[in-house]
This record gives structure tokens, sequence and C-alpha cells, in this order.
């Protein structure tokens, strides 16, 4: 039956699996928020498609900032509700999500996504009590409660069947990029007309970018995927310089 439904959805055996994952934990998140009688369960369902990623270091560091951001972002956003009126409230929300939009652009990687979700969540837990004061509480309060549940259960569904980062792989591409940035500088040092072209520092550049790129989100959820990684932001910066100095 497996193999019919591969052949049918021209879908491979790892995808498969990791849709029915995401299908069976926003099953289970509706079902426990539901059960807890939480107002709208349905939102429990939410955060798994967001937080859900392609590995788990990933995974993990985004449930972590999404449980913090969400965290804070209540916090302040039951503050800013409790000066009672409205202009004050939009104008203080206004100012949590203008800092967080800053941050969000300022750090990189998944450190970024927590600013986001700071912002996001005051504006959830403060819009409501400016439209339909009466019921801001309990919605705000049960869309965080939803929230904490969809992270937690994400987590561990999740994580059981997310693949880890290939981290060997990419520390393997981030030392050949080293090796061409080297070729490049040996070739254009000795200064023949149309050596290197313009095609091979275009590939190499290319290549600084992908790694740059990559690196935070490769060294995500990982102790030492972080002490290695100011060690590959080092081999960008030295890759970049000895290809400038080669072509001066």
């Amino acid at each position: 039956m497996l193999t019919t439904l591969k052949r049918w959805s021209g879908l491979d055996r790892a995808t498969l699996l990791y849709a029915a994952g995401l299908a069976g934990s926003a099953w289970l998140a509706f079902t426990i928020a539901a059960s807890l009688h939480v107002q709208n369960a349905y939102w429990a369902a939410m955060p798994i498609f967001v937080v859900a990623q392609s590995s788990r270091g990933l995974l993990l560091e985004r449930a972590f900032y999404r449980l913090v951001g969400t965290a804070i972002g209540a916090g302040l956003g039951f503050a800013i509700v409790r000066t009672g009126h409205p202009m004050v409230q939009l104008g203080c929300l206004a100012v949590v999500v203008a800092i967080g939009a800053g941050l969000t652009h300022l750090l990189r990687g998944v450190h970024s996504y927590g600013t986001f979700m700071v912002g996001m969540t005051s504006a959830v837990v403060v819009l409501p009590s400016v439209l339909s004061p009466q019921h801001a509480t309990e919605i705000a309060t049960a869309r965080v409660e939803c929230t904490f549940i969809g992270v937690a259960v994400v987590t561990l569904v999740m994580g059981l069947i997310t693949p880890g980062s290939r981290r060997d792989a990419f520390y393997q591409r981030a030392r050949r990029l080293a090796a061409e940035a080297i070729a490049f500088a040996a070739v254009a040092v000795e200064g023949k007309p149309g050596a290197p072209p313009d095609s091979a520092e275009h590939s190499v550049l290319g290549e600084i970018a992908d790694v740059d790129a990559l690196a935070v989100m490769v060294s995500a959820g990982s102790v030492e995927g972080y002490r290695r990684l100011r060690h590959v932001n080092s081999l960008v910066a030295a890759a970049i310089e000895i290809m400038a100095a080669g072509r001066d």
C-alpha cells in the first residue's frame, strides 16, 4: 500500500513520513487543546506548520525562540492592556512592534524569530482588547496557551522523525571554498591576460554567499555548531580578502 501511495503521489518515503508527522502533530495539538477546553482550540494546530523545519537543530531552536518570544510578547501585551486607554495601548504596541521588527533585521538566522514573535504576540494580546474589551483577556490567553501546546507537540513529535543537520558535509564545503579562493588568488597573482576569467570569480563569490547564508542555519541547535561558527565566519572573510589581494 505504501508503495502504491508513493507511486501515485510522486513522493518518497521520507516526504510521506514528514507529511504524516505534520498531520499527526496538528491533530494531536488540536485534541489536547480541545480536551483542556481551551477557547478556539484550532489555534493549537497553527504553530505546527510554522515551527517544523528541515533539520532537528533548526526545529529545536525555532521552537525555543517561539516559546520565549511568545512568553515575552504576552507579558508585554498584558502590561500594555493594563494601561487602560486605547490610544496609549496602540502607541505602546507600535513601539514594541517597531523594536521587534528592527531587531528582526539586525539578528541573523533563527535568533530573529524570537524578536518577531515578541512583536506579533504583543499585537495578538493588545488588539482584541481595543476592538472587543469584554473578551480580550480570554481570547489572548487562549491564543498563548494554544501556542505553547502546539510548540510542545511539534517539538516532541517532529523531533523524532526530523533528520539532524548535515554539518560534516557543510564543513567539507567550506574547506573546498577556501581551496577555491586560494586557487583563484594564485592564478590572479600570475598576471596572465584574461586569467582568471570573470566566470571563475563569480562562481567563487556565489559559493561564499551560499556558505555564509547557510552557516547559522547549519549551526542551529548545536553548542559545537555555534562554537565552530566563528571559524566558518573567519574563513569566509579570509576567502574574500585573499581573492581581493590576488586581484591587486
